[in-house]
């Protein structure tokens, strides 16, 4: 739950807290030019005014090539509550537009080390104060993806559902396998349900597709072992918090009715 909480009585300047649940953790981050506060102690009801908004924070685990993106656009169609964000999207935004964020990702992506967990955490309470604050909940794909993101999230923000989805490898592994792709425009092809018109070539120009490295089978299949490996204690981990429901199957069409009766369910016990 993401609460925004404006204290009635201070003659100082108010900023917006997300509070993760009553009792609050003690923290200061700054994000982009403004910081949120994390207040310690408890919150009382009549500390907050009538209108303060409360949001739900979900999140979508799966593996690449998993369906996340079809089942998070279907949910998004039948919950318009929720905002959808990819933290690797947000992430190319920041660079794109030069923001605080931004400047210090690219220093980390130009070095070619990896963008840094409190980084990473920063961006997320960005987008997440200025969704709340708006009143929308928010379907984050793409983190946390390690134990150690998971319980660094926890630290400033409440997760009340997180869909798992599991597909079997060899399915996915057939579905990438049969991308292909001009490399000029990005137009994407698959085999099964998307073919070019004629086998090997791009409908516009006629030129050659091509498979990008990371679409063969033998690197799809390390990706996911490399997957599972690392993700299986985070599954593990939002199961004992109790806010977590698997979802198995091969067709997205056949998973997602039980993904939204799960939710249609778990959100009618939330305020």
């Amino acid at each position: 739950m993401i609460r925004l909480v404006y204290p009635l009585t201070s003659s100082r300047r108010h900023v917006p807290a997300i509070v993760s649940n009553t009792f609050l953790t003690s923290a200061v981050r700054s994000i982009s030019s403004n910081p949120i506060v994390f207040k310690s102690a408890s919150v009382d009801d009549a500390d907050l005014v009538e209108n303060d908004v409360i949001s739900q924070f979900m999140l979508i685990l799966g593996k690449p090539g998993g369906g996340k993106g079809t089942i998070s656009k279907k949910i998004l169609k039948d919950f318009p509550m929720f905002t959808h964000f990819s933290t690797g999207d947000l992430l190319r935004q920041h660079v794109l537009q030069k923001t605080e964020i931004g400047k210090e990702a690219k220093k980390h992506m130009d070095s070619g080390s990896l963008v840094p967990d409190d980084l990473m955490i920063r961006l997320v309470l960005d987008e997440a104060e200025k969704e709340a604050e708006n009143g929308n909940s928010l379907l984050l794909d793409g983190f946390p993806r390690t134990m150690e993101q998971a319980k660094a999230l926890a630290e400033s923000v409440n997760v009340d559902l997180v869909v798992d989805l599991n597909v079997p490898n060899d399915t996915i592994i057939e579905r990438i396998s049969e991308r292909y792709v001009h490399l000029g425009s990005g137009r994407v092809y698959n085999l099964s349900y998307n073919p070019p018109r004629v086998p090997g070539l791009d409908d516009v120009t006629g030129e050659k597709l091509v498979q990008r490295e990371d679409d063969k089978p033998e690197t799809v299949r390390r990706r996911l072992e490399a997957y599972d490996k690392v993700t299986a204690p985070l599954v593990r981990y939002y199961q004992e918090k109790g806010v977590l429901k698997t979802f198995s199957g091969t067709e997205s069409d056949v998973i997602y009715p039980e993904v939204k009766r799960w939710l249609s369910k778990e959100l009618k016990k939330r305020p």
